[in-house]
């Protein structure tokens, strides 16, 4: 029953100036339900509540996110639209220049001459590379044979310790090998290769074969010198696992 919306039109009107942000909830809805002029408060008040919460969150963030949308499309069509502006400049551009320049630019090949002097400068050239000393010209060569010497340094430097580097590798190869070779022999494995080590003289091997064991068989590991080499590789192990 209030003015605001006793009418269509009147209604439309402060509905929208609501949207706006302008509500005005004590004139139109506090005001008249401590009066006892408003007719249907719970149904006025809930129909209030759901217009705040809906008109802000649906309302704003859709028009926000059309908004931002458009943004885009307004950006891609501009990026677009400015590298053709770019185009039609550089056309008129080249269409107002000279056809000379265009030809001293516009080439279709270069020939490139490894040997040949760029820049020719007569006297200023002869001065700036006296004054300068510039390494890499050739009326000063003793800067290049500096710089050759150099680099050949570093590259003998980096070759020792790559040799350095191959013989701990091949030494640390050849132990793992010893080591495995007195494992397999300890655990009496058969392979296609021969049983005797190579460290092991064929005499030393005959001399350990007439030695028998506790159940009669012949054991290899009685002889002083294989027990020496499999303590000292047994020791090897262990320092490798430390």
């Amino acid at each position: 029953n209030h003015l605001s919306f006793s009418s269509i039109p009147m209604s439309l009107l402060r509905t929208f100036s609501m949207m706006l942000g302008e509500m005005d909830i004590l004139g139109t809805y506090v005001q008249p339900y401590y009066q006892n002029h408003l007719l249907y408060p719970i149904p006025s008040f809930a129909i209030l509540c759901l217009f705040m919460i809906l008109m802000p969150i649906l309302l704003m963030n859709l028009l926000i996110g059309l908004a931002v949308g458009d943004i885009e499309s307004v950006r891609r069509n501009a990026q677009l639209k400015r590298l053709a502006m770019q185009v039609v400049l550089h056309t008129e551009l080249e269409r107002k220049l000279p056809q000379m320049w265009l030809e001293m630019v516009d080439k279709m090949e270069l020939i490139e001459y490894p040997n040949e002097k760029k820049c020719k400068l007569g006297f200023l050239d002869s001065v700036l590379r006296k004054w300068f000393c510039n390494p890499f010209t050739d009326d000063y060569k003793g800067g290049i044979d500096f710089v050759l010497d150099n680099n050949e340094d570093y590259v003998v430097t980096e070759l020792e310790k790559q040799k350095r580097k191959l013989r701990e590798i091949s030494s640390a190869l050849d132990n793992q090998h010893q080591l495995l070779r007195l494992i397999v022999q300890k655990m009496e494995i058969k392979t296609e290769a021969d049983d005797v080590d190579e460290g092991v003289a064929t005499s030393d091997v005959k001399g350990v074969g007439a030695l028998r064991g506790p159940n009669g068989t012949t054991s290899r590991w009685s002889s002083p010198r294989i027990r020496k080499k499999l303590r000292a590789a047994m020791s090897f192990n262990k320092s490798i696992s430390k």
